[in-house]
């Protein structure tokens, strides 16, 4: 693909990732921190649509401009966003090398079990490296955490399935 193509499709898909991201805060939600992860609808659909590169790229713009945005650079939620988005992305695209054999919903759904828990581990070592993880309160926070992940993982997964992407990939 042409350079100048290609950077106005980045452009394109990282303002639907940020508009996805910002307009999920209207979402009512369980916890005020607990994201469905739409902005993950734009991932699938670049390494349906693009390439691993293209989906870093998005990822790492998204993150970046987002932070900008809220005010949140450099602070503990945009470590942790961008430890878990950048691993988690990473992940996808190890995961996307067998979509023959997985489907968008699988790969969405795993890679969102593995956003949550490398986010629950970032967590512990910026805030609670001294507290006891052995607790019931804190493992069944930490199961239902990941759980509600992977339905969320599901639900992005769906909607990307339902997309029907899989006509021609962009050159």
């Amino acid at each position: 693909m042409e350079n100048r193509k290609r950077e106005i499709y980045l452009t394109a898909f990282v303002l639907v990732a940020l508009y996805l991201s910002l307009a999920e805060n209207f979402i009512p939600k369980p916890f005020p921190w607990m994201k469905i992860g739409l902005s993950n609808i734009a991932v699938l659909v670049a390494l349906e649509k693009f390439d691993s590169k293209f989906a870093v790229e998005l990822v790492l713009l998204r993150i970046f401009i987002q932070g900008l945005m809220l005010g949140t650079l450099f602070t503990p939620g945009f470590i942790i966003s961008f430890v878990a988005g950048t691993l988690t992305t990473i992940f996808m695209i190890g995961l996307y090398k067998f979509r023959k054999y997985l489907s968008l919903i699988a790969i969405s759904s795993l890679s969102a079990f593995l956003h949550n828990l490398f986010q629950l581990i970032v967590v512990y070592f910026l805030m609670f490296r001294n507290v006891s993880l052995y607790s019931k309160s804190i493992m069944g926070f930490v199961w239902i955490f990941l759980i509600i992940g992977v339905g969320a993982g599901v639900i992005t997964g769906f909607i990307g399935e339902k997309l029907n992407l899989r006509r021609s990939r962009i050159e």
